[in-house]
């Protein structure tokens, strides 16, 4: 058989998971059916069933086995990957799968436009459309990680140029629990070269019928954080642009700092949890000190407290304050300048705004 265009590979450790829905996404659309190939990488789990399983697909598949005792889909990806021979390639979860007519359109997109990568638009089954990466209006081509938002979508679903990926060494951190695609994704939208969205293509839909996600299982703050720790030791951030960098900072303190700070708050955790969360505040404003002033005057209560009193006692009641917050101290910033600016709250409401009407018309 002749070298396919693109290659994806699943990664697959429970014989319960949806495998056949996945693949047979895949292969759905019968006009770029002969260009792609679905490479199975069975984690822990013999090949021949898997292969018994998916006979019945119409299409090119291929089933390997891969063990290396670690409870990650990095090590099967990062083998699936380091199989690819094809220009383009992608990974896919094994409970999720493409909706009908989406391929098509992706080979279409790339083959004519050649972008280095190629954003997946990205639903969960019983959900809308996700927001993210939330692109400038009008822009789908040749975008840039700052202006268009681009590490709010860490996982590098969609197409990614195979040469370009091997080029920039990029590959998922193993060993580890969570975030083995932070630093590839990191990487890829930063230093990638010519990335594209395939938005209004149909979506990458992220299963949630599966028994248990592991993604989506429960962490302490030290899990949560370990990714970020891992950025600072690689050196990614000094590899960044300070626009990149900043850019970066402020998705990781609003997402993961205020996330985690929200979520512990009502629990009494020690003081010594409550610092560990104001260390990496620190440690990531010390990258980049102009981010803090993106944040709306409801997030700065709370992000101030860390700063400068980190106690439980104090977060429990800077975030009970802060869900109180009225509309403008929602979407302003304490310095008003900066309520217009490109990571300010106002801005991303005004953007949801504007798209959302454009898309009504």
């Amino acid at each position: 058989m002749t070298t396919p265009f693109i290659d994806f590979v699943i990664a697959c450790h429970d014989e319960s998971r949806p495998l056949e829905r996945a693949v047979s996404s895949l292969l759905h659309d019968a006009d770029v059916r002969d260009r792609v190939r679905v490479t199975v990488v069975g984690h822990g789990l013999d090949a021949a069933p898997l292969r018994a399983r998916l006979a019945g697909i119409d299409g090119d598949v291929r089933v390997v086995s891969f063990e290396d005792g670690v409870r990650s889909a990095a090590g099967p990806f990062n083998h699936g990957l380091e199989l690819v021979d094809a220009e383009y390639c992608g990974v896919i979860g094994s409970d999720d799968f493409l909706e009908p007519g989406v391929l098509s359109q992706w080979v279409a997109h790339v083959e004519s436009e050649r972008p280095d990568a190629a954003i997946a638009q990205i639903r969960r089954q019983t959900q809308t459309v996700m927001p993210n990466p939330l692109v400038r209006l009008g822009r789908r081509r040749r975008l840039d990680a700052a202006k268009d938002r681009l590490f709010y979508r860490t996982a590098p679903l969609g197409l990614i140029r195979t040469a370009r990926m091997r080029e920039l060494g990029l590959r998922m951190i193993e060993g580890v629990r969570v975030g083995e695609d932070f630093d590839f994704g990191i990487r890829l939208w930063a230093h990638g070269g010519r990335i594209d969205f395939l938005g209004g293509m149909g979506s990458y839909v992220v299963g949630e019928d599966a028994r248990e996600r592991t993604t989506e299982a429960a962490l302490t703050v030290a899990e949560s954080f370990a990714p970020i720790e891992r950025l600072f030791d690689g050196g990614v951030f000094e590899s960044l642009s300070a626009p990149h960098r900043a850019a970066l900072v402020i998705k990781l303190i609003r997402v993961s700092v205020i996330g985690n700070a929200q979520a512990i708050a009502d629990k009494e955790p020690p003081d010594a949890e409550v610092g560990a969360i104001a260390r990496i505040l620190h440690r990531l404003l010390a990258v980049s000190p102009a981010a803090l002033r993106a944040f709306n005057r409801q997030d700065r209560r709370v992000l101030d407290g860390l700063l400068n009193e980190p106690t439980a006692a104090r977060l429990s009641a800077d975030v009970q304050r802060s869900r109180h917050a009225g509309r403008a101290e929602r979407w302003l910033t304490p310095d008003l300048l900066h309520s217009f600016g490109r990571e300010s709250t106002l801005r991303r409401y005004a953007l949801y705004f504007m798209k959302r009407e454009r898309g009504r018309k």
